[in-house]
């Protein structure tokens, strides 16, 4: 009996495990290239999410509707900092922090800052297709140089919470998220339901860095 019960909860864990992986899956995690910057004191999180804080912290040279339309490359600086490629963990409720000290953007618990993330996607044209996001605190999402998504809120999140329609087009598309965060808990989910290569990064001097051990990823995220 003891035998039966205790394989029964092994078959139940590995349902958990592979449940679990498939959520993952699902969610965009690069690795995308990051950079942060401060806000003023007490005023991140929603207050921040109509406020350029990427223009004040690189003294107007560069700007999320520049990122958002040209896109950018990791090694280029913004302010005192580089913009830095990193893999986002698809899990967690401070996932943003824990990598942004991870890849030394920033230390300990980070507060009152905004964060953008950068990613190229290479798919074919569909209009229509949903697209899901979470995060802790605000958040705003770039397509191609356009706001498809805006969410002024204070809030944490270990998932998706928000779901918007997005149009991909032929070939490369330019995807943008920021997220402000107030204090607490920092993080980002995004999923896109279609096809798509996650590109290669050409970084700020000629090298090129490939995704996920030196590999270009295909994946077919279909958000249940």
């Amino acid at each position: 009996m003891k035998k039966h019960v205790t394989f029964l909860l092994i078959c139940f864990a590995v349902v958990l495990v592979v449940a679990s992986i498939g959520q993952a899956q699902k969610k965009i995690t690069g690795p995308w290239i990051w950079m942060i910057a401060p806000t003023e004191a007490g005023k991140g999180g929603a207050d921040s999410t109509d406020i350029d804080t990427l223009s004040k912290a690189s003294g107007g040279s560069v700007t999320q509707e520049g990122v958002a339309k040209n896109g950018v490359k990791a090694g280029q600086k913004c302010g005192k900092l580089a913009w830095t490629w990193g893999e986002l963990p698809a899990t967690g409720g401070n996932n943003v922090n824990d990598l942004m000290v991870k890849i030394g953007l920033g230390k300990g618990d980070i507060n009152d800052h905004d964060s953008w993330a950068y990613i190229e996607l290479n798919a074919t044209a569909k209009k229509g297709v949903t697209a899901r996001v979470g995060s802790d605190d605000c958040i705003v999402v770039w397509l191609n140089g356009e706001i498809v998504h805006r969410n002024a809120v204070d809030r944490g999140a270990g998932g998706f919470q928000d779901t918007f329609k997005v149009d991909l087009v032929d070939g490369i598309n330019r995807l943008l998220v920021k997220v402000g965060e107030a204090g607490g808990g920092w993080s980002m989910f995004v999923g896109i339901d279609a096809d798509y290569n996650i590109m290669d990064f050409e970084t700020f001097g000629g090298n090129v860095v490939r995704p996920q051990n030196d590999k270009t990823v295909t994946q077919n995220q279909k958000l249940e």
